[in-house]
C-alpha cells in the first residue's frame, strides 16, 4: 500500500501480471493534479477481472440512463458509505485491452491509458463531494477528466508541446497546401463551365 497526496494505492491481482509498474504511474497521475480535487478520496485499488467474484463481475451501475455491468468497464467510483470512504477501482486488464507491450513500455502511452479511466472517476468524486451539478453525471464526469487530462499534460509534458507542434504542422502543411489547391482547382472549373453556359 502507498500513500501520495493522501490517497492510498493498492494492487489485488489473481493470475495476471501487469505489463508495467500500475502503482507507480497512478502516483504519477495523482502528483500531476491539485490536491484540493482529492480531498476526501481514500485509496485508489488497482486489480484484474480475475481477481473479482462473479458477483462483482455482473454488478451493474447507471451510465447515461442505461445500466452497465462492471465487466464492460475500466473502472468505477464508489462514494463515502456507511463508514466506508471513499474509493476508486481501476481494472487493469479492461484498461490496457488489445494494446500491444511493447507501446505500453513508453510513460505516455502508460499515462493517458490509465488517466482517461482515473481522471473520469476522480471527477465523479469532486461531482459528488465538492461541485454538484444537476446534468447527466456520465457527462459532468467526462468533463472533469478532459480538465485534469488538461492539467496533467501541461504540468508533465508541458516541455514536448513545442516540438510535437513542429512536428504537426511539418506533416500536415503539405496536406492543406494540397486541399487548398484543389478547392481552387475546382472553383475555377466551376468558372469556366458557368462561363461556358452563359455564352452558350
Amino acid at each position: 500500500m502507498k500513500e501520495t497526496h493522501g490517497v492510498y494505492i493498492r494492487e489485488a491481482y489473481k493470475d495476471y501480471t501487469p505489463p508495467f509498474d500500475a502503482v507507480k504511474v497512478v502516483d504519477r497521475l495523482l502528483n500531476g493534479i491539485p490536491k484540493k480535487y482529492l480531498a476526501g478520496l481514500h485509496t485508489v485499488v488497482i486489480t484484474n477481472m480475475g481477481h473479482m467474484s462473479r458477483e462483482e463481475r455482473r454488478r451493474k451501475t447507471k451510465s447515461r440512463k442505461r445500466k452497465v455491468i462492471l465487466s464492460q468497464r475500466g473502472g468505477s467510483y464508489c462514494e463515502q458509505w456507511k463508514g466506508e470512504p471513499a474509493h476508486i477501482q481501476l481494472i487493469l486488464d479492461n484498461i490496457i485491452g488489445r494494446r500491444p507491450k511493447w507501446l505500453l513500455r513508453f510513460p505516455y502511452v502508460q499515462d493517458t491509458a490509465l488517466a482517461t479511466v482515473l481522471f473520469h472517476e476522480i471527477g465523479h468524486h469532486i461531482h459528488k463531494t465538492q461541485a454538484p451539478e444537476s446534468r447527466e453525471r456520465e457527462n459532468v464526469a467526462e468533463d472533469w477528466c478532459t480538465k485534469l487530462l488538461g492539467l496533467y499534460i501541461d504540468k508533465q509534458y508541458g516541455y514536448l508541446q513545442k516540438p510535437m507542434n513542429a512536428v504537426f504542422w511539418t506533416a500536415i502543411k503539405p496536406i492543406i497546401w494540397f486541399l487548398e489547391r484543389l478547392v481552387r482547382t475546382s472553383k475555377r472549373s466551376r468558372h469556366h463551365s458557368q462561363r461556358r453556359t452563359h455564352a452558350g
